[in-house]
């Protein structure tokens, strides 16, 4: 195994092991899917997986992904050789349903925690929205872990958050310590505040005319007046 894929691995290992408690012997939830994939690159997931998680594994599936194998006949008939050798965990679904319904089910219901090897998208994206279940798919010929997604971060910050806050018991100790020492709390009045002040009356105030206004204004007529007089006398 490569250096990168080595260290990708340990930090994913510690992330699920520190915030969701994931310790070995690691129980791997299989389907039909990833099954496959196992065939067409020639890897043993009975072997190959220990070596890449370092640890005891307990690879399982249900009873539903062996049904969607045997439905889908010649085309799944590898994958279904190989999902008999696990161990059936029990779904209670009868009739069978999609290993994609099923597998869900079983991971949101059982308190077990549960690694998921799949190559099914659409399953992949529903499990990663959840946040908390590491995701295994084989690429390059290798089985890789996907990195924690932001659910999972998200779920994991949180956690400490409350780890870390004081519960309810603790702040009503703080309380009654502050008031021995400090006192009661002297609740502070808010001050009222003010409302916005209308216009200044003076400025609403129309201005009044002067009377140098006027006489200026009807200077300006007379001189009009004789202006025009005197193009008509030029013109006649």
């Amino acid at each position: 195994m490569k250096i990168k894929r080595q260290k990708h691995l340990r930090r994913c290992l510690t992330f699920y092991r520190n915030n969701f408690g994931f310790h070995p012997p690691y129980k791997v939830l299989v389907d039909g899917t990833f099954c496959k994939a196992a065939l067409t690159f020639k890897i043993n997931i009975s072997e190959q997986l220990p070596k890449y998680l370092d640890g005891e594994v307990r690879l399982c599936t249900t009873k539903c992904s062996i049904a969607e194998c045997e439905v889908l006949g010649s085309l799944l008939y590898g994958p279904l050789k190989v999902l008999r050798q696990f161990h059936v965990h029990h779904c209670h679904h009868d009739p069978p349903v999609s290993a994609k319904k099923c597998i869900h089910t079983v991971i949101k219901k059982s308190g077990e925690k549960f690694f998921l090897g799949t190559q099914d998208s659409e399953l992949t994206s529903i499990v990663r929205s959840r946040g908390g279940i590491p995701l295994l798919f084989i690429s390059f010929n290798a089985i890789t872990m996907e990195a924690p997604s932001e659910t999972s971060r998200e779920k994991a910050e949180n956690r400490v958050q409350t780890m870390i806050a004081p519960s309810d018991h603790d702040q009503t100790v703080i309380k009654k310590l502050k008031t021995e020492t400090f006192g009661e709390e002297q609740v502070k009045k808010k001050k009222k505040r003010k409302g916005l002040k209308g216009p200044n009356p003076l400025s609403c105030k129309k201005k009044k005319k002067r009377a140098s206004d006027e006489l200026c204004k009807s200077k300006k007529k007379k001189l009009k007046r004789k202006a025009r007089l005197q193009q008509s006398v030029k013109e006649v």
